[in-house]
């Protein structure tokens, strides 16, 4: 069954995750770009595709092991889950997979590597072996794991996302996020997370969904690297006026974001080209806009609208 559009009939998006608003956030033209046009890359982010395999594999060990099935076998299912995950089958004409056909997944890139990636769960289970961190259960008896949201909140906006996982640790609540970087994790990796809209929103919609007094997100890092894997464990706190200002921003980014749809203005936010190794679409937005939409079709193909209101 396919989720609804995240899109109200003047065209104007009324359902936003943190990816939308972070988008938002950063460059109306950017937003119109990816979100509401659906320019992608050809090639997909090595990064996005080891990153989410690998807090996809997390993510169901504690499912898993919540439902009661053996730590050990929910192990070997995360790990042989990953391993058909990142092997490519050849396809017939109808798209669909040949058996017995294709080869391991080449990431192209000397550290998110599917040997890395199939280490680096592994190890991540002997890093946390005994870790005092507990996953809650609700009064239902129902575990807070895998928990899609869809919060109505003022002016007829919805926020959306996913909470992995809400864990007690050292008497304190925390929604349970993973990270993965190449670069060496020190306290610094964790500051970057405060303020951040992904965080906060997490921790915000743990408080509302789950009527609890979460404290912030607890943050399990690795660090991905030709030889090994090293784990970090930080964290990022809200309070509740840091939350209520949050809030607000966010409210106030996603009333300019539907303006500018019905103002059909996106105008561009040039001090955001160079971050994070530069965006995208920067040598796209450096040409003259009569020509943008031809290089566009030639770099990028048209790909599904991002949706915040499908559940995983």
């Amino acid at each position: 069954m396919s989720a609804p559009s995240p899109f109200d009939a003047s065209g104007a998006q009324f359902a936003w995750d943190s990816t939308s608003i972070k988008l938002a956030e950063t460059c109306l033209y950017k937003y119109k770009l990816k979100m509401l046009d659906g320019w992608q890359p050809d090639n997909k982010s090595v990064h996005l595709i080891f990153g989410g395999l690998y807090a996809s594999a997390l993510e169901n060990f504690y499912k898993a092991v919540a439902e009661g099935i053996d730590r050990e076998q929910a192990i070997r299912d995360v790990v042989h889950e990953a391993l058909i995950a990142t092997w490519e089958h050849e396809t017939d004409e109808a798209g669909d997979p040949i058996p017995e056909t294709g080869a391991p997944w080449q990431s192209n890139h000397n550290l998110k590597t599917r040997g890395n990636l199939i280490r680096s769960i592994i190890w991540y289970f002997e890093q946390f072996r005994d870790d005092p961190c507990e996953t809650v259960h609700l009064s239902t008896g129902a575990p807070a794991v895998e928990h899609s949201f869809k919060l109505p909140v003022d002016d007829g906006i919805v926020l959306a996302g996913h909470l992995d996982r809400l864990v007690t640790y050292s008497g304190s609540l925390y929604v349970q996020d993973q990270k993965t970087s190449g670069s060496t994790i020190t306290g610094r990796f964790f500051e970057g997370f405060n303020p951040d809209t992904q965080m906060s929103l997490y921790t915000w919609a743990g408080k509302a969904i789950f009527h609890m007094p979460v404290k912030g997100v607890m943050i399990d890092a690795a660090q991905i690297a030709v030889g090994f894997t090293r784990y970090e464990r930080g964290f990022t706190f809200r309070s509740d006026d840091q939350l209520d200002e949050w809030y607000e921003g966010a409210m106030h980014t996603i009333g300019r974001a539907r303006a500018a749809v019905h103002e059909d203005y996106f105008p561009m936010n040039p001090s955001s080209c160079s971050n994070y190794g530069g965006c995208e679409f920067r040598h796209i937005c450096a040409r003259s806009p009569s020509v943008r939409e031809q290089f566009l079709k030639g770099e990028f193909t048209r790909g599904d609208i991002w949706n915040p209101l499908r559940s995983r």
